[in-house]
Parts: structure tokens; sequence; C-alpha cells
């Protein structure tokens, strides 16, 4: 452990010793695999602020839709998706968005080159990883807004992680795929070209942070500030900590460090600047989820979103002084 990481520990330690019992609590906590989006979750395990805070975090890998429901039925205690259950919650389920680490979409629409706009799309199949994931999503809406019909006009497939998306389009079985990086460096390097970049489109969605179930929140107040303090560290830590938050990326994606360097980069702009959104951007990301879900009657922002568990972390890192 080096002594930056330590340090980090000791402050913890001192933030919550009235918390922390001889063993540690398990916490399951849902994620679509290793990427940038969550980032802060794999820098707080990696640097022992889940097990300062007395907490064994299991990162367990499933697919957005799946994480929602573990999360509802609580088999987890936390989903990284925020999405899928600002969609939910939207409907009325009892979810709360407590965090959001990235607010801008950081997909890429990467196709054949004899794909030279989207109109050229018609007749095209283009691998998303799930239905009502955040990538079909936005797809879908930029498609829209160009008089695209994704319905009836090209073959939208649910493809899974990344990586098979990206496998699916250099094999020749699909002619677009929506991608993120470091994926995004691998389909240029085979010759694919970007044809939207969807950060550069406008659009508003929370993409990396946390949902938790309404009856957490109520019932287990201590162990949600305890995840979010330590959760907090992690995202502290990739924001203002750029060599180490390439050390995370490299190892946690199994990738070498000038890679991971270009996924960090490329994603930095796209982060929130303190885990929160104002609450303009909560209502336009609430009209935009419901709008392209299609709901008639929604639950106001107010009542999805609730970030003042991420507030008084900051507010406890910043009294004491922490730093990544």
């Amino acid at each position: 452990m080096t002594l930056r990481i330590l340090i980090g520990v000791v402050i913890v330690l001192g933030l919550s010793a009235g918390d922390v019992g001889a063993q540690a609590r398990k916490v399951r906590v849902a994620m679509p695999g290793y990427t940038i989006a969550g980032i802060s979750f794999l820098t707080a395990k990696l640097n022992g602020y889940y097990a300062a805070e007395g907490l064994d975090a299991e990162l367990i890998a499933m697919r957005a839709p799946t994480a929602n429901l573990a999360v509802l039925s609580g088999s987890v205690e936390f989903s990284t998706v925020p999405l899928v259950g600002l969609n939910t919650a939207l409907r009325g389920g009892a979810l709360k968005i407590i965090m959001v680490h990235f607010d801008k979409p950081q997909h890429v629409l990467y196709v054949k080159n004899d794909v030279p706009n989207l109109k050229s799309l018609r007749g095209k199949k283009i691998a998303v990883s799930g239905p009502g994931v955040i990538d079909d999503v936005l797809l879908r809406e930029v498609l829209g807004n160009n008089g695209i019909d994704a319905n009836k006009e090209l073959t939208i497939l649910s493809m899974g992680a990344a990586d098979t998306r990206v496998t699916s389009l250099i094999s020749g079985a699909v002619e677009g795929a929506m991608i993120i990086a470091p994926f995004t460096f691998t389909a240029k390097d085979a010759g694919f070209r970007e044809l939207v970049v969807f950060r550069d489109q406008g659009l508003l969605l929370p993409s990396g942070g946390v949902a938790v179930r309404d009856d957490t929140l109520k019932n287990e107040p201590a162990l949600v500030e305890r995840f979010m303090r330590a959760s907090m560290m992690g995202f502290i830590h990739s924001r203002d900590h750029r060599a180490g938050a390439i050390g995370v990326l490299a190892k946690s994606l199994k990738i070498d460090e000038a890679i991971a360097a270009k996924v960090y980069d490329s994603s930095r702009p796209t982060m929130t600047a303190d885990g929160t959104i104002n609450d303009d951007a909560q209502r336009k990301m609430a009209a935009f989820v419901a709008k392209s879900s299609g709901l008639k009657e929604v639950v106001a922002a107010d009542k999805v979103f609730d970030f003042s568990v991420v507030r008084k972390a900051n507010a406890a890192l910043l009294a004491k002084g922490w730093q990544p």
C-alpha cells in the first residue's frame, strides 16, 4: 500500500470510526462490466476506501437491465446503472438516483466506410448493448431527430458487452456499432469510421453513478453513507488524480497505460463536478428519458434524484482536508 493510499485510509477511519465494526459488512454492487463509467467504484475498491469504511464491496458484473432488477429485488444493495434506474423511478419504481458520475454520453457510433451519413443507415444492422440501455436510447434519439424510424427502417440488435459489439462490427455481422472507449480505438484501428460522437449532440444522460432502493435509503442510512463516502473518495481520486486514474483503468480493464490514458482523457470532459447535477439538468434528463421511453405520465424529477448523501460525504471529506 502506498503512503498516499495509507493516508486516505487513515482519514476515512477517522471519519467513520463509529461505524466500522470488527467484521466487514458485505455490500453487493451491480455493474454492467468494467468500463470508464465504473471508475469511482473500481478506484474505491482497489485503493481500500470501502475496506476502510468497514465494507466488503463485491462488484458484480451484470447487464444493465438485470442490474436494475437486482437492486429492486434487494439481491444487491446498489446499482451503478443510473439511466436504467432513472427510467424505473420515473415509472413510479421505488428507486432513487443518488450519484451521477458522467452527465454526457461517451458513446460513438462506428460504421463501415461505405456508410457516409445517417440516412445511409436505412436497411442496415446496428449493434447496441440492450433495449432501453443508454446506447440504445441515444441511437434512437439521434435517428429520430434525423427523420429515421428506428423501428422500421433499420435493425437494432442487442449484443451485450462492448467487446462483443466491436467484434460483431469487425466480423461484418453488423454495419455499425455503438461503442465506448477503449473499444472505439479498436474500431478505429480496424479501419472503421466515426459517424456520430454523442457527447457533441447536446444530450444529457447519466452514465456511471448510483441507484438505490428507497427502502435502503430509509432503513439503512449509515450503510448508504459509508458506501457513498468511500465511492466519493473514488470519484474525487478519478477526477483529480490523472496518473492514479490511468493506473486503475489499466489494471481493471486489462489494457496498457497508453490506451488507459486515451480512455481517461476522452471521458474526463464528460464528468460531473461533484457527483451531482443541478435541478435544471435533472429535469432535462428526466424529460429526455420519459420521451425516449414513450412515458406519458412520470414522477417529478425532484422525486427521483436525491443527492443529499453525496453532498454530506463531500462536506465530510472537505472538512477533514482529504485529498487523493
